[in-house]
């Protein structure tokens, strides 16, 4: 089958050089043409140049005028995706696109419109999506094993630079857009869409960073979950977990992901699941461990798969635009 010729556009989003690397690594499926750099995204770049080693720098003009040009995967910092997806689209292109897609709900919902309209496949970056445990905890519950969902309890939180904490500030809910939009992508696979969406989000230092301490709450008919993050707590990516209580046995996943030594970039995740029996205080749980596995390299496969018309995409138009709008809420934005 042809290879598909890809350009990434913009290097400054966390993801971009994993991107890039896993573009690489899937030489038998995609041809990259180039990678396109804009002049704000120079230090981020720096910083992980290697990763772009072998691959040709472009305009965006001489990217949209390579013949047969087939997808663009977008990776500018998280204001710009919205526009260079639209763009991207606008010339025919697939696109992958990296989350969340801006907090401008008309922009995110006329580019989601195109693709639907002019039948445009867009992917989006969420890489909790391609977790094997979080994908076995979802069909457990759909099959109904543990009984009705009372509550998702999910976290997920780092610590970052002073600089970084700044650049939250470009957004309201600052962490619960940055990193909660992966556990409020998760509670509305896994529950629907909630009654009612009460944000408390705030910010630990106004002279120096947006809102830092990420909490959203989400009010179901006969259940209350949760996606709390935060940027400032220390040892924070191994303590990333989700909890699911049910009527009949519950579900813990943590840490959500983890690296062993010896096995590089690759990480591994586990899920236990405890079922309510005779003895439902001290039952054990079932654990099994999944890995290593590569998150980027499930994700821009199956964009590929879609691109070649072996399978529909897993998530509608319909859908991001309703996450969207969720986590617009939950960042607090009217």
């Amino acid at each position: 089958m042809e290879k598909i010729k890809v350009v990434q556009i913009g290097c400054g989003h966390d993801h971009a050089s994993a991107a890039i690397r896993c573009l690489k690594s899937l030489s038998n499926i995609f041809e990259i043409i180039g990678y396109v750099k804009f002049d704000s995204e120079e230090e981020v770049f720096k910083a992980n140049e290697s990763s772009y080693e072998g691959v040709k720098s472009i305009t965006l003009e001489q990217a949209f005028a390579v013949p047969d040009l087939r997808a663009a995967v977008i990776e500018t910092d998280d204001l710009y995706l919205t526009k260079y997806a639209k763009l991207a689209l606008e010339r025919g292109l697939s696109v992958q696109m990296d989350k969340p897609g801006g907090q401008n709900a008309d922009e995110f919902n006329q580019m989601v419109n195109y693709a639907k309209s002019n039948g445009l496949v867009l992917h989006l970056g969420y890489m909790y999506r391609y977790n094997p445990a979080m994908i076995k905890a979802i069909e457990i519950v759909k099959a109904g094993e543990i009984g009705d969902v009372y509550s998702v309890e999910s976290h997920m939180s780092c610590y970052l630079p002073e600089k970084k904490r700044a650049w939250l500030k470009n957004f309201r809910g600052g962490m619960t857009n940055f990193l909660g939009c992966h556990l409020i992508d998760f509670i509305l696979r896994l529950q629907g869409e909630p009654q009612e969406i009460i944000p408390l989000n705030t910010v630990s230092r106004p002279d120096l960073c947006g809102e830092d301490l990420g909490l959203v709450v989400f009010k179901y008919p006969h259940a209350v979950s949760f996606a709390k993050c935060n940027c400032m707590e220390t040892g924070g990516p191994m303590r990333r977990k989700i909890i699911i209580t049910g009527e009949k046995g519950s579900i813990e996943i943590n840490p959500t992901e983890y690296p062993k030594k010896d096995f590089g970039s690759s990480i591994f995740t586990d899920i236990r699941v405890a079922y309510a029996k005779d003895d439902s205080w001290n039952c054990r749980p079932e654990a099994q461990t999944f890995g290593p596995y590569d998150r980027y390299q499930a994700m821009f496969t199956e964009f590929a798969n879609i691109v070649y018309g072996k399978i529909q995409n897993p998530y509608s138009y319909e859908y991001e635009k309703t996450l969207h709008d969720i986590l617009l809420k939950a960042c607090g934005v009217k």
